[in-house]
């Protein structure tokens, strides 16, 4: 199973925890067409703070490296450690869920408006669905105050990936993490030194947007919501793509939000 939930820093949900996706119609489309689900690189998110410790651990880890600078135990490229840290998101990818029992007014007027539709499930069928030799990894995130609070970072950089600023709290997001996925890893496989990998490496990434995993959308998906903001015929248009694929979805209805 591609879901990895062994990473020590990782918060996967209960199996039956209830999931939303939002998402305007050509990306339904490219889910269905495709079996494929997306993940987005993640320097490419709007907040600018994705993928960044908060301040007060910022400082400590440089504290602790610069100790470790004066007493020779460490390189002196690690002075600015957290910035290295801090920069680190563009090897990692996300694919981003809301984790909630029911629909949520502000989700849609964010993400779908009147174009789009929202796929809910569970996490189990999340788990059972992806098809993928990546190692994928699920965490619920954690919200916290940037400017006061500090995390244990446990020396590992995905923890930045594990936490949101407070003000984006209501959101409630679930997320799908993939780090270094191999699909590129393998493409600088035939390269022997860091002065090769490295700049190779940075290309590549800057050049890959978004990757792709595959899924079973049959499995994945348990019941689709128009968007309470579309016009009447779109229901009876998501019925017929639904049918067209054969997918056997236990409701699809409009919202009445």
């Amino acid at each position: 199973m591609p879901i990895n939930e062994d990473h020590p820093i990782m918060n996967p949900p209960d199996k039956d925890v209830t999931l939303w996706r939002y998402m305007d119609i050509p990306s339904f489309m490219a889910l269905l067409t495709n079996q494929e689900l997306t993940f987005v690189r993640g320097d490419l998110f709007e907040d600018k703070y994705e993928g960044v410790l908060p301040k007060k651990t910022s400082a400590l880890i440089d504290e602790s490296t610069r100790r470790e600078i004066k007493d020779g135990k460490l390189d002196k490229r690690y002075w600015n450690f957290s910035q290295i840290l801090n920069n680190d998101n563009k090897n990692i990818y996300l694919s981003c869920w809301t984790k909630e029992n029911h629909e949520m007014v502000h989700m849609w007027k964010i993400y779908s408006k009147e174009n789009g539709i929202a796929i809910k499930t569970s996490y189990e069928k999340l788990k059972r669905a992806i098809e993928t030799k990546e190692d994928v990894y699920p965490t619920v995130i954690n919200y916290i105050d940037f400017d006061k609070d500090i995390v244990d970072w446990k020396s590992n950089g995905l923890t930045a990936f594990t936490i949101k600023r407070n003000e984006y709290k209501s959101e409630k997001e679930f997320r799908l993490i993939i780090s270094y996925p191999r699909e590129l890893e393998d493409q600088l496989s035939q390269l022997k030194t860091h002065e090769e990998i490295s700049p190779a490496r940075r290309q590549l990434y800057l050049k890959t947007p978004v990757i792709k995993c595959k899924v079973n959308a049959d499995e994945l998906i348990s019941n689709i919501q128009v968007s309470p903001y579309a016009p009447d015929w779109y229901l009876g248009l998501i019925k017929d793509i639904i049918k067209k694929y054969n997918l056997k979805i236990d409701s699809i209805k409009q919202s009445e939000l």
